[in-house]
């Protein structure tokens, strides 16, 4: 049977970069998934806790992070949430619409600074001299301005409490330039860090005033971006934000322990899972299958995400350094870090702020710079045009839109019927045989859906003039078959309501309740399951009279109150026109339909062609 359900996205106006991006090709033969690179382990042996050195870290900006221990890493969640990321629009992609990592996410989790001077320079300086300065020891091996990792920590990791001044503050900016090399910006090569970022950690207090978890999320927006395309096999990053962002908002890989916020009044919330001593994990985790979380996101239901972690009465409880510069948090603006620039776009993801979502202006495209090739550029003045952007990031607040009214639903479903058209909607690999101990419910949802769209257009077949009894007979065979080869595919799965089959000597009314609670997609309300009947036994292959299968004759006026009740509002209810919420004014409205909730905005053609039969019966 012919897939009439497109992965997508149908309108391409969005995703420009399908044709190269790795969810296209999940099911070519070959196919690699990601690996995730971020030094942790080394970074976990070095546990500082000198106070002196811990005061210069508050100075500098570096304490939140210094308390962050790394976590072992989900390489199977990450490589499923990869396959989601979207460079186009800095955004992970869900059935639910999208999700990012935010500012807001950086500075709650990991308490780097946000809000400051951004972090940018030159790459070339008189390294021997500028080691020897600040550091008071010239490395072994300098090579392309690069030191080992495993030199700052033999030198540097053991400091007695006595110890001069100068030897404390060579130690915190070794620290520094430790992390930033084992974590915050981790290199490829896995051992080394390069020295273009010692210079600005010469003073603290400059140093304390650099937005360094910008720069953190604009490395991590780059390299999210180059690994979700095809043929990438690494992303170093990170890592431990990604993680940690993804169990404070999805449902799957979660432990199911973690430390209590009210123990974080000295570190970031991110330690709530680092700290928790010893985190526990159900069946919600599968570390070494990355086709569960596949199918786990492809059916997420709405019910299963946490928009909003962060609530109010979580940040009160907070330290001050990880609301610091919160008012920049909705900014829509430019990231900056060296050679690497790209855009935060909150107003895609409004819902992680507790407002209502609309439909989104387009994301411009910022050309992207690599450092190959520019090792004397001064990127500060190479990116002027960007950095003065970020300078004017308080007067680029994102707000609700004015469009959008008070009405969740309304607004959800608005914006989910564009989302659905401009959205990859299936990542799953298709299984053929899924093993006992595990069935993917992606796949059966995508072969009913399947289904249900032929069946749609098999009735379609029908409408257009009056069918013979021959006509009759081949489609309802041929839905027969179809359907048949669905039960083939799809796993068994028990089912705990009374299906009774369907009795053709009545009108059926199920399926057009005018609901008034929303449900979430994927997941019908108990009354939708209660009112589903089963589908009626083969048919016979003796001819049989048509009037036993058609129900019996109905008015024209019995059909056309059916229909308008669906469609059209009550006269004691007035309409509110909506249309999307973009800042577009030129865009065409479309017309919003009451009691139409997410979950059912695959099925509104289904509906309806039911209703184009009922009309043929009843002329």
């Amino acid at each position: 049977m012919a897939d009439l359900e497109e992965a997508g996205p149908v309108d391409e106006s969005v995703l420009t970069e399908q044709h190269l991006h790795r969810s296209s090709f999940i099911t070519t033969e070959g196919y690699r998934g990601v690996q995730f690179v971020e030094h942790g382990r080394k970074l976990n042996q070095w546990d500082m806790d000198h106070p002196a050195v811990l005061d210069l870290l508050r100075q500098s900006g570096f304490y939140g992070i210094s308390r962050l221990r790394r976590l072992q890493l989900d390489q199977s969640l990450l490589g499923a949430l990869v396959e989601r990321w979207r460079r186009e629009t800095q955004t992970f992609h869900f059935r639910h619409g999208e999700m990012t990592i935010t500012l807001q996410d950086v500075a709650v989790i990991s308490g780097l600074r946000v809000d400051g001077a951004p972090v940018t320079g030159t790459t070339q300086h008189p390294w021997i001299e500028i080691c020897q300065e600040l550091l008071g020891v010239v490395p072994d091996g300098i090579r392309a301005g690069q030191i080992r990792l495993d030199w700052i920590y033999q030198h540097f990791h053991h400091i007695h409490l006595d110890a001069p001044a100068g030897l404390v503050a060579a130690t915190a900016r070794a620290y520094m330039l430790y992390q930033i090399g084992c974590s915050l910006f981790p290199n490829p090569t896995g051992y080394r860090v390069h020295l273009k970022w010692l210079p600005l950690l010469a003073d603290f207090d400059a140093c304390g005033g650099l937005a360094w978890g910008s720069a953190a999320l604009a490395y991590l927006y780059r390299a999210l971006g180059t690994a979700s395309l095809k043929d990438k096999v690494e992303c170093c990053c990170f890592a431990t934000l990604v993680q940690i962002w993804a169990w404070d908002h999805l449902h799957v890989g979660r432990p199911t322990g973690v430390g209590a916020i009210a123990d974080m009044a000295d570190c970031p919330l991110g330690c709530r899972w680092t700290n928790a001593g010893g985190l526990r994990f159900g069946a919600n985790v599968r570390t070494t299958d990355i086709e569960f979380y596949r199918d786990e996101l492809d059916q997420q239901r709405e019910t299963q995400i946490t928009w909003r972690p962060y609530t109010d009465a979580v940040l009160e409880v907070l330290p001050a350094f990880c609301v610091q510069g919160s008012e920049v948090w909705r900014s829509r603006t430019t990231l900056i870090c060296f050679h690497i620039v790209e855009l935060h776009v909150p107003d895609r993801v409004l819902r992680q702020f507790g407002l209502l979502q609309h439909i989104p202006i387009h994301v411009e495209t910022i050309r992207r710079f690599t450092s190959q090739g520019r090792p004397d550029e001064h990127w500060g003045h190479f990116h002027a045009a960007h950095i003065e952007r970020w300078g004017q990031r308080l007067q680029a607040i994102i707000d609700q839109h004015l469009i959008v009214g008070d009405d969740p639903v309304q607004a959800t479903s608005i914006y989910m019927e564009w989302y659905w058209q401009i959205t990859r909607r299936w990542i799953s690999r298709p299984v053929q045989r899924p093993p006992l101990t595990y069935q993917p419910r992606g796949q059966t949802e995508r072969a009913l859906v399947d289904a249900i769209r032929q069946t749609q257009y098999s009735i379609r077949s029908l409408v257009h003039d009056r069918p013979s009894y021959d006509a009759v007979m081949e489609v309802l065979t041929g839905i027969d078959i179809d359907l048949d080869s669905v039960l083939e595919y799809i796993p068994t799965i028990p089912v705990a309501t009374d299906i009774r089959g369907r009795d053709f000597g009545h009108a059926s009314t199920s399926g057009h309740h005018h609901r008034q609670t929303p449900t979430s997609a994927g997941s019908p309300s108990p009354s939708d399951v209660a009112d589903i009947p089963a589908a009626p036994e083969r048919f016979p292959t003796r001819p049989l009279d048509l009037d036993l299968l058609l129900p019996p004759p109905v008015s024209r006026d019995h059909f056309t109150f059916v229909y308008s009740r669906r469609h059209a509002a009550s006269s004691s209810q007035a309409r509110r026109t909506s249309r999307p919420a973009t800042i577009d004014e030129t865009q065409a409205i479309p017309e919003h339909r009451e009691g139409v909730m997410i979950g059912d905005l695959d099925a509104m053609a289904d509906i309806e062609a039911i209703d184009d039969i009922l009309l043929l019966i009843s002329l």
